[in-house]
C-alpha cells in the first residue's frame, strides 16, 4: 500500500516540476487564493498567516467543506494530514491527532469559536453533539502537536478550532435540504440582518434524521439510527470604534440508538447485542469583548456558560455545567516583542448517576463513578512572547502556561518555537515543548470495564469465552517532551507544500486494581454465578512510550478550473517500558502507520462543480485487545449544478469503491462492530 501513496505524490510533484515554468506566467494573471497567506488565530491566539506560524497547521476552509459535501464535522476533518478519523457507528467516531486514537481519545483539544468542548468523564469529545450549520463555518484550524502552552491541558497531540463566520458575513437567508440512502433528511436554515449602525445578527436552525449502519456480525442494519435538532443565534456588535462584542447562544436535543453489547450476569446468554437509546441535550451562551488600545495593544475577554446532559444506558446519566472565563492582553508597544498575557478560570459541576433506561436492571454497567457530584475549579496563567531576532526573517517564541485543576498538583506546560524565513516564499520552523492531560473522572474516582474477546490471554489466562476486565485506581498521563521540525514552501503562485516531522515521548503512571470476569464451565454448562470472580490483581502502572512521524501536504491551483490537494502521513509508536499488563487497555496500536489522500476540484464554469476525493488508510494492527482492522481505500464524488445565482443542486456519493468496510472497533467492546458502506445523497441549496 505504501508504494501507491508515494506514486500518487510523486506523480503530483513530477507534474508540477514539468509545467512550473509555463504555469508561472499564467498564474501571475490570476487572482488565486494562497494557502500560506490564509489568516489564522489558533497557534498563538492572535492573527497571523500560515506561512508565519511556527507550527504544523492545516486550514480547512468553508469552501473546502462545501465542496467536500460532508454532513458531519468528523468527516470534514478527514482531509487534514495527521488527523485520524474513524467511524465506529452511525453516531460515534474515533478522532485524534498523531496516534492514540479511540472513541474516548483524550489528547486532542477541540474548540468551537474558542469554546472548549470536552467531557470531564474521560477528557475527550462526544462528536455526536458537536455540530452546526456547516455553511456557517468560516474555517477549521487544525494544529498537530502540543498546544498546552496556549490552550491549556488536554491539548497534548493537537488542537482543532472550528471558527464560524461573523454575522456580517451571513446576511439574508439560506435553506439547505438533503436526503439519500444514509439519511432520511437534513434541513438547515439561517437568516441574518443588520441592526442599523450597531452591528449584525443571524438566527439558525438545523435538524437531521440519519439511518443505521450495518452490523458486521449479521450484515443486517444495526440499531444506531439517530436524530437531532438545534437552534442558535449570533450577534456581532460594534458599540464604538474601539470595541467589538460577540454574543452567541445555542440549544440542542437529540436521541440516537446504539448497537450495544450488554451483559446480564444472571442470564443464560451473558452477552447480547441490543438496542439502547441515548438522550442528549444541552446549550451554551458565549460573550466575547475585544477592545483596541493605544500603541497597537488589545484586550480580549471571553466568558461562556455551557450545559450538557446525556442519558447513556449501561453507562451513566450525566449533567455537566461549565462556567469559563478568559482574559487576554496583547502588548506590542515594545520594539521587537509581541507579548500575550492571559489568565483564565473554569468551573465544572458534574453530576453522575447510573443509567438503566430501557435495559434490564441487572445489566453490568461499563462505567461506574464513585462520586455522584463533583465540582472542579481550574485556574491558569499564560505568557507568550514573539521575539524578533532579525526583522522579517528570524522570530523566537517563548511561552508557558501554569495550571491548577482542583486538588491536582500544579502543572507547567512550556513551549519554544523558532521561525526562520530566508525568503518570502520559504519558511523553516522548529518546536520543543510538553503537555499534560487533566485526569478524567474515570481516572481519579471511577471504574471502567472492557470486553475481552474469547481467546485473549490476560495475566497468563487464555479466555475460552468472552469476559470483562474491571480497572480502577488513580492514573495520569502526560507528554514528557515533544520535538518538531517544519518546512513550508511556495514553489510558484498557486503551488505550495508543507512538510513536518515530529517525535513525542509519553509517560503514564498510576496504581489500582483489576478484576477479571471469567465465564467458567461446570459439567458442560456455563455457570452465571461465576461471571465475575473476586480475585483482585493489584497493579502499579508505569508505561513510557514514544511516537514519531512525518506529514506532507501539497496544494496546487493549476488554473481557475483545476485544483489538486494531496497529503501523506507516516506514523510509528512503540512502548519503551511497562510494569503492568494494564498497558493493553491503552491505545498504542489504534493508529495506521501510513495514510494518504488526493483531492481534485474541477470548476469548468460558474455553474458547475466536480470534486473527487481518494483516501487510503493503513491497517490498525492492535485495537480492542489484540484485534485488528484491515486497511482500506475509498472514494468520494460530488457534482453540483447552479441553475441560477440563488439555487444549487448537488449529488454526493461517499465510499464508492467496492463493498462495506470496517474503520474502527470500540476500545471497550461495548459497541457492536459496524460496517460503513456506499451512500448517495441529493441536496438542494437556496439563498434568498
Amino acid at each position: 500500500m505504501c508504494k501507491h501513496n508515494y506514486y500518487v505524490l510523486a506523480g503530483l510533484f513530477c507534474l508540477a516540476a514539468s509545467t512550473l515554468a509555463n504555469a508561472q506566467d499564467r498564474f501571475l494573471d490570476l487572482d488565486l487564493k494562497d494557502v500560506l497567506e490564509l489568516e489564522i488565530t489558533s497557534v498563538s491566539k492572535k492573527p497571523q498567516t500560515v506561512s508565519k506560524a511556527a507550527a504544523a497547521i492545516f486550514v480547512i476552509t468553508g469552501d473546502d467543506i462545501r465542496r467536500m459535501g460532508v454532513q458531519t464535522l468528523p468527516d470534514a476533518l478527514r482531509m487534514a494530514p495527521g488527523i485520524e478519523v474513524a467511524q465506529i457507528s452511525a453516531s460515534a467516531w474515533a478522532v485524534t491527532a498523531r496516534g492514540l486514537n479511540g472513541r474516548f481519545a483524550n489528547k486532542l483539544l477541540v474548540l468551537i469559536d474558542g469554546r472548549t468542548v470536552f467531557s470531564p468523564a474521560f477528557s475527550g469529545v462526544f462528536w455526536d453533539v458537536q455540530d452546526t450549520v456547516l455553511a456557517d463555518i468560516e474555517r477549521i484550524e487544525v494544529i498537530r502537536g502540543p498546544g498546552a502552552a496556549t490552550w491549556g491541558a488536554n491539548a497534548v497531540n493537537g488542537v482543532v478550532n472550528i471558527i464560524t463566520k461573523s454575522a456580517a458575513a451571513t446576511q439574508s437567508g439560506l435553506l439547505e435540504f438533503s436526503s439519500g440512502t444514509a439519511e432520511r433528511g437534513t434541513l438547515s436554515m439561517r437568516y441574518g440582518s443588520k441592526l442599523e449602525d450597531l452591528g449584525y445578527w443571524r438566527l439558525y436552525a438545523k435538524g437531521f434524521d440519519r439511518e443505521a449502519l450495518s452490523l458486521q456480525a449479521t450484515g443486517q442494519p444495526g440499531f444506531d439510527a439517530w436524530r437531532q435538532q438545534r437552534l442558535g443565534a449570533r450577534a456581532d456588535l460594534n458599540p464604538s470604534t474601539a470595541d467589538a462584542l460577540t454574543v452567541q447562544a445555542e440549544i440542542y436535543q437529540g436521541r440516537h440508538s446504539e448497537s450495544a453489547v450488554l451483559s446480564q450476569p444472571g442470564s443464560a446468554r451473558f452477552f447480547s447485542t441490543s438496542a439502547i437509546t441515548q438522550a442528549v441535550s444541552g446549550g451554551h451562551l458565549l460573550l466575547r469583548w475585544q477592545r483596541e488600545l493605544q500603541g497597537s495593544n488589545s484586550l480580549t475577554l471571553q466568558s461562556y456558560l455551557d450545559q450538557t446532559v446525556r442519558d447513556w444506558p449501561s453507562h451513566v446519566w450525566q449533567r455537566i455545567n461549565t462556567f469559563d472565563t478568559d482574559l487576554q492582553y496583547r502588548h506590542r508597544a515594545i520594539s521587537g516583542h509581541d507579548l500575550v498575557l492571559g489568565v483564565s478560570y473554569r468551573r465544572t459541576q458534574d453530576t453522575v448517576l447510573p443509567s438503566t433506561t430501557g435495559i434490564a436492571a441487572d445489566t453490568l454497567a461499563m462505567i461506574e463513578l464513585y462520586q455522584t457530584k463533583l465540582t472542579v475549579p481550574t485556574w491558569s496563567l499564560v505568557a507568550q512572547d514573539d521575539i524578533t531576532l532579525r526583522a522579517k526573517e528570524l522570530i523566537l517564541t517563548l511561552g508557558a502556561r501554569l495550571e491548577q485543576a482542583g486538588d491536582e498538583a500544579s502543572t507547567v506546560a512550556p513551549n519554544a518555537r523558532l521561525l526562520w524565513m530566508p525568503t518570502e516564499d520559504q519558511s523553516f520552523w522548529a518546536m520543543a515543548g510538553s503537555a499534560n492531560r487533566t485526569p478524567s473522572r474515570i481516572d481519579s474516582s471511577g471504574l471502567g470495564r472492557a470486553l475481552l474477546p474469547a481467546g485473549y490471554s490476560f495475566s497468563g489466562r487464555s479466555l475460552t469465552l468472552p469476559a470483562f476486565l474491571e480497572v480502577s485506581g488513580d492514573r495520569d498521563a502526560k507528554m514528557r517532551s515533544a520535538y518538531e521540525l517544519g518546512w513550508k514552501q511556495r514553489w510558484a503562485p498557486g503551488l505550495t507544500t508543507d512538510l513536518s516531522a515530529y517525535a513525542n515521548n509519553y509517560s503514564r503512571n498510576g496504581s489500582g486494581t483489576s478484576r477479571l470476569g471469567l465465564c467458567q464451565t461446570n459439567q458442560g454448562t456455563v455457570a452465571a454465578s461465576c461471571f465475575l470472580t473476586n480475585s483482585e490483581l493489584p497493579q502499579a502502572l508505569s508505561v513510557t512510550s514514544r511516537s514519531h512521524g512525518l506529514e506532507l501536504a501539497a496544494d496546487w491551483q493549476l488554473s481557475r478550473q483545476h485544483r489538486l490537494q494531496a497529503s501523506l502521513t507516516r506514523f510509528a509508536m512503540k512502548i519503551l517500558s511497562s510494569t503492568s499488563q494494564l498497558d493493553q487497555l491503552d491505545d498504542f496500536g489504534t493508529s495506521p502507520n501510513q495514510s494518504s489522500s488526493l483531492r481534485w476540484s474541477y470548476t469548468p464554469n460558474d455553474n458547475t462543480e466536480l470534486d473527487l476525493a481518494l483516501r487510503q488508510v493503513g491497517r490498525l494492527k492492535k485495537i480492542a485487545f489484540d484485534q485488528s482492522v484491515p486497511g482500506y481505500r475509498q472514494m468520494d464524488l460530488r457534482w453540483a449544478w447552479r441553475p441560477s445565482p440563488t439555487t444549487q443542486w448537488e449529488l454526493v456519493g461517499r465510499n464508492l469503491l467496492g463493498g462495506k468496510h470496517l474503520e474502527f472497533i470500540s476500545e471497550t467492546g461495548a459497541t457492536a462492530t459496524s460496517l460503513i458502506g456506499a451512500s448517495l445523497n441529493l441536496g438542494l441549496r437556496l439563498q434568498f
